[in-house]
């Protein structure tokens, strides 16, 4: 079984307001802590079944390189895997470092890091309320000149809502100024540029939902943005990417399966007070798996095998028709995927009185 343990060691220096990972204290985790956490599940056995032989560690899951020896934790993380991966198959990294340390750029490129995604939220008022500090817009555009001067690519992800959408204009003007598209087709790529109109409603973003948008406020966004995101994610047309509730729940109410929510690799992500989490789901008590130092790995273990937590249950076990029937609205125009949607209403299950 290929999977991963990942751990919060040092935190994020933002508060996303779309953060599907939640809001936690800024931790600093010992790196013998660490070790002890990776060897739990290194040592675990079970049938057939073992985790070592194929494991990939990683010593964050908010913000990349957030630590100061973040080169070191890096090659930490490298001893401690057991199976090869590669830093520049992530487009994950610090925006927040980029712009504060001369080094870290030209680590990332020695890696073999040649994009990276930064994220706006519209101009600098709306970026910073939804990245949760202040400065996170300027630093995003000094970190695509930094990055266009090692030689990284930016690739620019973009959250519409119903509070932003005057910014869309300037946003694109900022862009077109600095020449990103002709900028990164001089590294040998395409300058790669998409909306992201659904967030997922777990985490933080649990609590966007009055300001997710429809399709006309979608379509009064500049047209360079809706092209350059069909592009990307190479889908035909906005209604097929991001259908309506009321479009989708036909479908939903008919699905006698269950959602099956399952990531290419399974992460298991480690807090700082050592409770374990499944990367299919959230940080949330409905998904937890038990607590390494408490409960010990056997338990942790069986809880996920067994789908033995009311999130694995949902998401594996109970059909999607039974969501759609108790929380589908029929008239709902706001813009969704398919899991997004089924993600909603198996967090309303979960908080729903028993």
């Amino acid at each position: 079984m290929k999977a991963a343990v990942e751990m919060d060691m040092f935190g994020c220096p933002n508060r996303c307001r779309h953060c599907w990972l939640g809001h936690s204290r800024n931790p600093h985790v010992p790196v013998e802590d660490f070790n002890w956490v990776v060897e739990q599940f290194k040592n675990y056995t079970t049938g057939s079944m073992r985790l070592h032989d194929e494991l990939i560690v990683s010593s964050w899951y908010r913000e990349p390189d957030y630590a100061d020896q973040y080169k070191e934790l890096w090659d930490l993380d490298k001893r401690l895997s057991t199976t090869r991966f590669l830093r520049g198959e992530r487009e994950l990294a610090s925006i927040w470092r980029l712009v504060r340390d001369g080094d870290y750029a030209p680590w990332l490129k020695s890696l073999g890091v040649d994009c990276v995604q930064i994220s706006l939220f519209g101009m600098e008022q709306n970026t910073d309320h939804f990245t949760g500090r202040r400065g996170a817009f300027r630093d995003c555009i000094r970190a695509i000149e930094v990055l266009l001067n090692n030689g990284i690519a930016p690739r620019i992800q973009l959250f519409p809502f119903k509070t932003n959408l005057q910014d869309f204009g300037s946003l694109e003007r900022i862009l077109s100024r600095l020449r990103l598209e002709e900028r990164v087709q001089d590294l040998g790529r395409e300058f790669a540029c998409f909306l992201n109109a659904s967030v997922s409603p777990v985490g933080e973003g649990f609590d966007l939902e009055r300001i997710r948008i429809n399709r006309e406020e979608l379509l009064r966004l500049p047209p360079y943005f809706i092209e350059k995101t069909l592009k990307h994610v190479k889908a035909e047309s906005i209604e097929m990417l991001w259908p309506t509730e009321a479009e989708l729940l036909p479908s939903l109410l008919a699905d006698d399966s269950p959602l099956n929510d399952s990531p290419q690799i399974t992460a298991f992500m480690v807090a700082s007070d050592f409770n374990v989490y499944p990367n299919c789901g959230e940080i949330a008590d409905w998904w937890r798996l038990g607590n390494l130092k408490t409960d010990g790995i056997e338990v942790v273990m069986d809880t996920f095998l067994g789908r033995r937590n009311p999130g694995l249950r949902m998401n594996y076990e109970v059909p999607v028709r039974y969501f759609a029937e108790k929380y589908g609205d029929r008239d709902g125009d706001k813009l969704w995927t398919r899991g997004d949607l089924v993600q909603k209403w198996i967090r309303l299950e979960a908080l729903a009185p028993s």
